[in-house]
This record gives C-alpha cells, sequence and structure tokens, in this order.
C-alpha cells in the first residue's frame, strides 16, 4: 500500500502570519508609488550634496504638485494644483533672485506646497482604496 501523506483531518495546522487586507495594501502601495517615489530625487541630492538647491526644490515642488494634481478625482484639487505648479515654476524661474533677497520664503513655500499636495492626495487615496476599496493596479484585479 502506498502512503500518501496527513489527510485533511490529521494535517496540523501551521501558524501563519497575518498580511494587510488588500484595501490597505493597495492604499500603501499608491503612496509609495505616487507619492513617495516622485520625491527621490530631492532625497538623493540631499544625501550626494547635503544639501537641496533652492532651484531644484521649487522645480520638484512644481512637478509634483502637477503630476499629483492630474491623478486627483477631484475638480478643485486639479485646479489648485494647476496654479501651485505654476506659481512653483515662477518660483524656479526666478530663483536666484528671490533667495538672494527672501533666503527662506523659496524653501518654505516648496517645502509647504510638497507637503500640502501630499496630505490632500494622501487623503483621497485613503477614500479610493480603503473606503471604496478600489484596486491600486488595474491589472491585478482578483
Amino acid at each position: 500500500m502506498i502512503r500518501q501523506g496527513p489527510t485533511k483531518r490529521q494535517e496540523k495546522k501551521r501558524f501563519r502570519i497575518p498580511g494587510l487586507p488588500y484595501y490597505w495594501e493597495n492604499f500603501l502601495a499608491s503612496i509609495l508609488m505616487i507619492l513617495l517615489l516622485p520625491l527621490l530625487p530631492l532625497v538623493i541630492e540631499w544625501v550626494r550634496q547635503g544639501v537641496i538647491n533652492e532651484a531644484s526644490l521649487a522645480l520638484s515642488a512644481s512637478m509634483y504638485t502637477i503630476s499629483i494634481g492630474v491623478t486627483s478625482r477631484s475638480r478643485l484639487i486639479f485646479a489648485i494644483a494647476i496654479f501651485a505648479s505654476v506659481f512653483y515654476a515662477f518660483l524656479y524661474g526666478s530663483a536666484t533672485d528671490i533667495a538672494s533677497t527672501y533666503p527662506l520664503f523659496l524653501y518654505k513655500a516648496a517645502v509647504w506646497g510638497i507637503i500640502f499636495t501630499f496630505i490632500l492626495h494622501t487623503l483621497e487615496r485613503y477614500n479610493k482604496h480603503v473606503a471604496d476599496r478600489t484596486p491600486f493596479w488595474e491589472f491585478m484585479k482578483d
């Protein structure tokens, strides 16, 4: 007689580390990919040079706000993002003048703009992925 292994009744339950629910995974993956990954060039500049250039910060704030704004479901956030992006593009164009006249204004404006955009979109992503259970990547639907 060939032995086939334990039956379902005989098999012991193994300890399993629980994973996150899929909607939390979608939420956290969207935060990592949409909100944090675009900030990587600023982190690299800070690591390599020890400081972030005013022009780099203004350009990043301009690109960050518009790229996050176009992924928003809200028309109001989209409109705010367009105006903010134009404002930061203006700051980028006049970074040397503003930095010499108002040394901390450029840093504060760009950093607060990025933080504000990050918070708004995080709240929107929470509603989309956790509350509405919308998958982050459409091709990974169950």
